[in-house]
């Protein structure tokens, strides 16, 4: 399974490590002409669902040039500024080679955490250094704190303003990742169903994923059908993390209440067939993070890993699973994906 969320949670906890160094004592650094800020396509985001945001720092003409390497963090602070969930990267430009003038920009979709926390967050930005110990860049802006800069406000909702998802056959239980107990994953079986809430609208279906990519005779493909009417393939090339984002219209989700959304594997694995270790389970992909968003709330989305969903004629092929009926009142979801920094951060920022 790919490293690369792990190192993501890796370098999250090492920035959430830095805020606990003291401040006191520190020598009064002049400020840098740099101003971070930020921008959401939600303002409103219930728990547990999806943003795709943009972090910029813009250098200005006095900007100095600095000697070692930094990482950007964002962090989202609840009422009483306590971390939430953070996100941070290694930005494509390093920071050592920013220059006057110029913005330096990244692009993230964020998935957001499931917390007993609804409110008002507070969203700060700073440059931490990438070996994790040793003071933060000062920067132009309000600093609430450990150099943390105050760039946008978002309300947190509840959970129940998002799109009910039931798991149903082909999921095995939720596992935490080893690299971070809170970030819990679902390994799929070759099959996998999902039901949703069948919002009449067009929607967006995030998936965010890995497998085990040395364990196939040939390169995985995954096909995701919507509704047993369209669908999408998604060749899976290596091991590393994709997200993948479906746009579907409405006319393929149909006129019942519930819609189905189904995983298909053109094969799957079992690690002690392969003598990968001792786990006789029939494995398919890895489930990170699984949102179905309303189109009209996400506003326009492009780049890699946008997909359209089309009519697939061969979807009548796929092996038929049990029928789906409506979830009772009761029906609970499974949780595949809490998310990164589940567990609260009791932490200043």
């Amino acid at each position: 399974m790919s490293s690369g969320r792990a190192r993501k949670s890796a370098l999250a906890l090492a920035v959430l490590a830095g805020m606990t160094l003291a401040s006191c004592g520190r020598r009064k650094a002049d400020i840098n002409d740099v101003v971070p800020s930020f921008s959401a396509n939600q303002a409103r985001v219930p728990l547990g669902s999806a943003i795709e945001t943009t972090f910029t720092f813009t250098t200005g003409p006095q900007f100095k040039k600095v000697a070692q390497e930094f990482h950007p963090f964002v962090h989202f602070l609840d009422s009483h500024n306590v971390v939430l969930f953070a996100e941070s990267y290694v930005p494509p430009t390093p920071v050592t080679a920013w220059e006057p003038g110029k913005a330096y920009t990244g692009k993230h979709t964020v998935f957001v955490p499931v917390y007993p926390y609804v409110g008002d967050v507070t969203v700060v930005m700073g440059l931490a250094p990438a070996a994790g110990r040793g003071e933060r860049v000062a920067l132009k802006g309000e600093d609430v704190g450990l150099r943390a800069y105050k760039v946008a406000k978002l309300e947190l909702l509840p959970q129940t303003e998002n799109i009910f998802l039931v798991y149903k056959e082909g999921w095995h239980s939720p596992e935490a990742s080893a690299a971070n107990p809170s970030l819990e994953r679902t390994w799929t079986k070759k099959d996998a169903l999902v039901s949703f809430k069948n919002p009449k609208k067009d929607i967006v279906i995030y998936l965010e994923a890995d497998t085990n990519f040395k364990a196939f005779a040939q390169p995985p493909v995954l096909t995701l059908a919507v509704a047993g009417k369209a669908g999408v393939k998604i060749p899976i090339e290596n091991a590393e993390v994709f997200l993948r984002r479906i746009r579907v219209k409405a006319d393929y989700l149909g006129t019942e209440e519930w819609s189905d959304l189904r995983f298909s594997l053109n094969q799957s694995f079992v690690p002690k067939a392969l003598g990968l270790n001792q786990d006789d389970r029939e494995l398919g992909i890895m489930v990170y993070h699984l949102y179905v968003g309303e189109a009209d709330k996400l506003g326009e989305m492009s780049g890699d890993g946008v997909l359209d969903a089309e009519p697939m004629p061969d979807l009548a092929k796929l092996t038929p699973l049990k029928p789906s009926p409506a979830p009772s009142a009761s029906a609970k979801p499974a949780a595949p994906g809490k998310g990164a920094g589940a567990k609260r951060a009791h932490k200043k920022p």
